[in-house]
C-alpha cells in the first residue's frame, strides 16, 4: 500500500492558493459575496411583521377608548389609518385599505369603570395566514396589557381567540422568555443563513475547481503523472476546507457586529462541528464534478441540490411542523442536522452533551458521502 506524499499534497495546496489569489472572481465568491448575501438575507428573511395597516372602529368615543387607540401608535408593528370614506370594515379589508380592524364597542369605558372586562372584536385579513396570526397576537397583547393596567391587574398574556373575553381577575400569569428575551428574529434566522452560505460556497467551489481542471484538460494531464488520485484530491480540497472554516468564523463575526447576534456557546465546538459538516459539502462537490463537464453544469447541479437541502433544512419552517412523510425525508438531509447544531450552540449555548445525536449523524453522513464521492471520482478518472 502506497503512502500519501505530504510533499506532493503541500505542492497542490500551494498551487491552489496561488491560483485563487490570481483569480479575483474566486476571491469575490469566497470572501465578499457571503458578506453581501448575509446582509441582504439577514435583513429580508424574517418572521417579524411590521407596519400592519390598522383601522380602529371606536364606537365608544370616550377618553378611555382613545387611550386604547393611542397605545397602538407606540410601536412600529401597526400603522393607524383613517376611514375617510366611511366604508364598512369588511370593505376596508377587501379593498386592501386595512389588514386588521379593532372594534371598540359602546360602553367600553363604562365596563372598565365597573371592573369588568369588555369584549372587543378583531377582524384580520387572513390572506397570509402566518402574518395574520402574528399581527393578531400583537394586537391581542396590546389590548390585554391596556385592559389589565386599567383594572390594576398584573400583566396577563392575551387569550388566543379573535374575540377577547373576560379572564378571571384572580389569574396572574407571568411570562419569562429564555435565550431570546427580546424576540429578535435575526438571532434565530441569521445562524441558519450562515449555514446556507457555507454550504453553497464550499460545495460550489469544490465542484467548480475540479470541473475547471477537467474543462481545460489539466486533469487528464495530471492523471498520467505519478501523482495519486488521493494526493490530488487532498491537495485540491484542503485549501477550500480551510477557507470554508475561515468563512464561517468570518461571517459569524460579521453577523455579531451587523445584527448584534449574541453568541452564547463555544466557537470551538461550532468550528469542530463545521469541520465535520464540510466533509459532506466537499464530498457533494466531488460528486457533482464527476457528473458534469463544464463549470456551468456544475453550478446548475449545485443549485439544484441546494433547493432540496434548503427546503428540508428547517430554515423557514420548523421540521416539527412538517408532515410526517416530509419529516422523515429531513433525516436524509445533513444540512438539517448542522442547522440544529448551529442554532443550539449560538442561541442556547448547548454543547456536545446535548447535541451528540446530531453530531453523530453529521459524522456518519460526512464520512459516508466523502468516501463515496472519492470512490466515484477514482472510477470516473480511470
Amino acid at each position: 500500500m502506497h503512502r500519501i506524499s505530504l510533499k506532493v499534497v503541500m505542492t497542490f495546496i500551494k498551487k491552489e492558493f496561488r491560483q485563487m489569489s490570481r483569480t479575483p472572481a474566486m476571491i469575490f465568491l469566497v470572501l465578499v459575496a457571503p458578506l453581501i448575501q448575509l446582509m441582504i438575507l439577514g435583513f429580508t428573511v424574517t418572521n417579524e411583521v411590521k407596519h400592519v395597516k390598522l383601522f380602529i372602529e371606536d364606537r365608544d368615543n370616550t377618553h378611555t377608548s382613545q387611550m386604547l387607540s393611542r397605545s397602538f401608535t407606540s410601536t412600529d408593528r401597526f400603522d393607524l389609518i383613517q376611514n375617510t370614506q366611511n366604508l364598512k370594515p369588511n370593505v376596508l379589508i377587501s379593498d386592501w385599505k386595512a389588514q386588521l380592524i379593532v372594534t371598540i364597542p359602546r360602553g367600553f369605558a363604562k365596563e372598565l369603570a365597573l371592573g369588568r372586562k369588555p369584549a372587543l372584536q378583531i377582524m384580520v385579513d387572513g390572506l397570509d395566514g402566518n402574518s395574520a396570526a402574528v399581527a393578531l397576537s400583537y394586537a391581542q397583547g396590546i389590548i390585554a396589557l391596556f385592559i389589565n393596567s386599567e383594572l390594576n391587574i398584573p400583566y396577563k398574556y392575551p387569550v388566543n381567540a379573535a374575540i377577547l373575553k373576560a379572564m378571571p381577575a384572580q389569574a396572574d400569569v407571568q411570562d419569562r422568555m429564555w435565550y431570546n428575551a427580546d424576540l429578535n428574529s435575526a438571532q434565530y434566522m441569521v445562524p441558519g443563513i450562515v449555514v446556507i452560505l457555507v454550504t453553497i460556497i464550499s460545495m460550489m467551489v469544490a465542484a467548480m475547481s475540479l470541473v475547471k481542471e477537467k474543462e481545460i484538460g489539466t486533469l487528464e494531464q495530471l492523471m498520467v503523472t505519478p501523482v495519486r488520485k488521493s494526493e490530488l484530491l487532498l491537495g485540491k480540497l484542503i485549501p477550500y476546507w480551510l477557507i470554508s472554516l475561515f468563512e464561517i468564523n468570518f461571517v459569524m463575526l460579521a453577523a455579531h457586529f451587523i445584527f448584534n447576534i449574541h453568541f452564547a456557546g463555544s466557537p470551538i465546538t461550532l468550528g469542530f462541528m463545521a469541520a465535520i459538516y464540510l466533509l459532506t459539502t466537499l464530498g457533494m462537490g466531488i460528486l457533482i464534478s464527476t457528473m458534469t463537464n463544464t463549470q456551468q453544469q456544475a453550478m446548475f447541479f449545485a443549485w439544484f441540490m441546494m433547493v432540496f437541502l434548503l427546503l428540508l433544512s428547517g430554515l423557514f419552517v420548523p421540521i416539527q411542523n412538517m408532515p410526517l412523510s416530509i419529516k422523515r425525508l429531513t433525516l436524509l438531509n445533513p444540512m438539517s442536522y448542522f442547522m440544529t447544531i448551529t442554532r443550539e450552540i449560538v442561541i442556547k449555548g448547548n454543547g456536545l452533551k446535548y447535541l451528540w445525536k446530531e453530531a453523530l449523524a453529521l459524522f456518519v453522513y460526512g464520512i459516508g458521502i466523502f468516501t463515496i464521492s472519492v470512490i466515484k471520482f477514482r472510477k470516473v478518472t480511470k
